[in-house]
Parts: C-alpha cells; sequence; structure tokens
C-alpha cells in the first residue's frame, strides 16, 4: 500500500506518530492518540492488548503490514506498532482502508 507508506512518511517527518508499544501505551493513556496501527506478525497477547485499549479508549485500530516494513515507512528499525497523533493523518489512513474495503474496526 504505497499510499500508506507516503502518509506514514509524512506524519512521521512532521513529528505526529509515536512508535513502539510503550510509547504508544503510555499516549493511549493521555489520550493523544488518534489511531493505532499494529504490524499483523506481533504476539497475539500484544495484538489483543493494543486492540482492547483502543476499544476502551474509543481509538481507530489497525493490524497491518509487518514490523519491517512499518519501521521502514516511518524511517525507523523494525516497529510493531505506531500511534498517529494527528487526527487529519489518521482520518486520511482509515479513509485508504475504507475504500480498499479492510478497515477492521
Amino acid at each position: 500500500m504505497n499510499k500508506l507508506a507516503t502518509l506514514l512518511g509524512f506524519a512521521s517527518k512532521s513529528g505526529q506518530l509515536v512508535l513502539g508499544s510503550a510509547s504508544v501505551e503510555s499516549a493511549i493513556k493521555k489520550r493523544q492518540v488518534r489511531l493505532v496501527i499494529c504490524a499483523t506478525d506481533l504476539s497475539p497477547k500484544t495484538l489483543k492488548n493494543f486492540q482492547y485499549l483502543c476499544e476502551v479508549s474509543k481509538i481507530r485500530f489497525i493490524c497491518y503490514g509487518l514490523r519491517v516494513e512499518l519501521g521502514q515507512w516511518v524511517g525507523a528499525p523494525e516497529r510493531g506498532v505506531i500511534g498517529v497523533i494527528s487526527n487529519q493523518f489518521a482520518t486520511a489512513i482509515v479513509q485508504l482502508f475504507n475504500d480498499r474495503g479492510d478497515y477492521n474496526k
């Protein structure tokens, strides 16, 4: 999904992302995140934890890509969890998944 890579790259460069499990979990609890993207190759326990945190906090959640891919898209080493701070970037990313028909929440 080339558009997703582009959007995440722009969001990263503009400081609108939180990267890594601990940082994203903290940002969720502080209500700073609008969207959480988890890699599909995370452990089932980690995926379930983030899905639950997002559900309780009413934050959009997407499970997509591999850790290596997510890391490349944001210009970092492997990243399993990405939090999108900006509502504009979050909306644009969700719209990409809606257009493809594979947005899961």
